[in-house]
């Protein structure tokens, strides 16, 4: 473990509350739960996080099993979830590693809620948030929506959740590297600000246009817009609407040339493949993507494309995380069927003819809303848009459904990039001698963040002032010093600094 070696004035002046060490050790800021196999392939990813803010914990399932009491997996990972949150402060979980039914997989799926749309019973992560255990009665059925609301606690939108789909310690070294050159080496190009719509379904068109021009657009007010409908696009042949097909190989063009940073992807779709216009999206078009560096984030309510719990293994959500130096790092999608719920029947029609919001449409369009109006992350923003839901979950079973089986397959501690983001300087700073001193960096970066890590001897993180100038009272030991500068809308940038003993030591 990590323990902190400041200066007690400093921790009062300069460090957050959160990243303080507690009991002489370094807080799971993030929670990562993963099999055993993968413990050792996901230190790269926890390292990369915990020196740049973002304090992470890996714990195994094999040590859930043998620390935690109860007659279930599922009920023991809640336990330890909640225990993190509650005791050592843990603000996001990831659950690192794909999951098979009833239990069982590298990461089990949480308690398979029954219901009358899905027989197959939806694995329902959430529950790893809640205080209760979704089962009110008793018997073993977990999330009944009459028999069990008394125990059902849906997301409150404080704690980010997500699952990263992973099999083997090749797709984790595989998505590490993503994560990092999304957080590095983010385009600067209009990428971050510009959101494309698909749509191949024709009733759709309406609420797909107002998820835009209703919502989104006002929430998030530097972000421009294009529809690439199966009967429109930008790209049209001038007087021939939709003559640009919504199509496989344009999909996978619009993607490698790293022109859209935000996609939504509506219309049909099953496990291995999105159908687009005519054709399917499968796994040999994920093979084609080589957009390294500019990794959109996908929404999608295609059914069953984010399946992360089937036998057949992978679906098209899970390629697209897998996929190394291509694909995406973060996708909303169904595990289930998707469906489009509403309180009444008759809303289908205001759907087609005025727009209409469905849940799922809604729940996406919120999450946008939340992650760039708001600029929260990933898995903030997908918690928040459930929490957002939940009045409508206690009173509708369909609503019910759509909060469980709507999931964010990838990191949930990514910042959603609402602006163009700017690189900051680390210049200047090539040796430190050992001891306590006061360090001053100016970033050329305001009211940003950084970090200070040397291994198990130091763990602290300044914020910037209004010139982009961090001062920090450390005690630093022989070795090397690794420092970071990251914040909301940066490239992060990274430099390790030699620390020579001092003359007297």
């Amino acid at each position: 473990m990590f323990k902190a070696m400041l200066l007690g004035l400093s921790l009062t002046l300069f460090f957050p509350l959160e990243i303080l060490a507690q009991e002489g050790k370094r807080p799971a800021t993030v929670l990562l739960i993963t099999a055993r196999q993968l413990e050792d392939a996901w230190k790269p990813f926890a390292e990369w996080k915990t020196q740049h803010g973002k304090s992470t914990k890996i714990i195994t399932i094999d040590e859930i099993d043998e620390q935690f009491q109860a007659e279930s997996i599922q009920e023991k990972i809640r336990l330890c979830v909640r225990q993190h949150i509650t005791q050592e402060g843990s603000k996001w979980v990831i659950l690192g590693g794909d999951c098979q039914r009833d239990g069982n997989g590298l990461v089990p799926g949480g308690h398979t809620t029954v219901h009358r749309q899905e027989p197959n019973g939806i694995p329902t992560d959430i529950v790893y948030l809640s205080e209760t255990n979704w089962d009110a009665d008793g018997d073993g059925v977990y999330g009944e929506w009459k028999d069990d609301r008394q125990a059902i606690r849906y997301p409150d939108g404080t704690i980010g959740l997500g699952r990263i789909p992973v099999r083997t310690a090749d797709d984790v070294a595989a998505f590490t590297d993503k994560v990092i050159a999304y957080e590095s080496r983010y385009p600067t190009s209009d990428f971050a600000r510009t959101m494309v719509y698909t749509c191949t379904d024709t009733p759709a068109y309406p609420k797909v246009r107002n998820s835009w021009d209703g919502y989104l657009s006002k929430a998030w007010k530097a972000g421009t817009v294009r529809r690439f409908f199966s009967a429109e696009t930008p790209w049209d042949k001038p007087g021939d609407p939709g003559s640009y097909d919504l199509s496989p190989a344009n999909l996978v063009s619009l993607i490698n040339e790293g022109s859209t940073g935000k996609l939504h992807i509506h219309g049909h779709g099953h496990l291995p493949a999105w159908v687009l216009e005519g054709e399917r999206f499968t796994a040999q078009h994920v093979a084609q993507l080589k957009n390294d560096g500019a990794y959109p984030l996908i929404t999608t309510v295609s059914c069953n494309t984010g399946e992360f719990d089937s036998p057949q293994d992978p679906s098209i959500v899970e390629q697209m995380i897998r996929r190394r130096k291509g694909g995406s790092v973060a996708v909303v999608a169904p595990v289930r069927t998707g469906k489009a719920h509403f309180h009444s029947p008759s809303d289908f029609r205001f759907m087609v003819t005025q727009g209409k919001l469905d849940g799922t449409t809604q729940t996406m369009t919120r999450y946008w809303s939340n992650g760039l109006g708001d600029e929260l992350t990933t898995g903030e923003s997908m918690m928040k848009a459930k929490a957002q839901m939940a009045t409508d979950a206690e009173n509708s079973p369909g609503y019910h459904l759509c909060v469980c089986e709507l999931n964010l397959l990838g990191d949930p501690t990514l910042d959603m990039r609402s602006q163009t983001p700017t690189t900051p300087i680390l210049q200047g700073l090539n040796s430190f001698t050992a001891g306590p001193q006061m360090v001053q960096i100016n970033t050329g970066a305001p009211n940003s963040k950084v970090c200070f890590w040397q291994e198990d001897k130091l763990y602290s993180i300044v914020d910037t002032d209004d010139k982009g100038i961090a001062q920090a009272q450390v005690n630093l030991a022989p070795g090397s010093l690794s420092i970071a500068i990251f914040g909301k809308s940066l490239n992060s940038v990274q430099k390790t600094i030699e620390v020579q003993p001092s003359g007297d030591a």
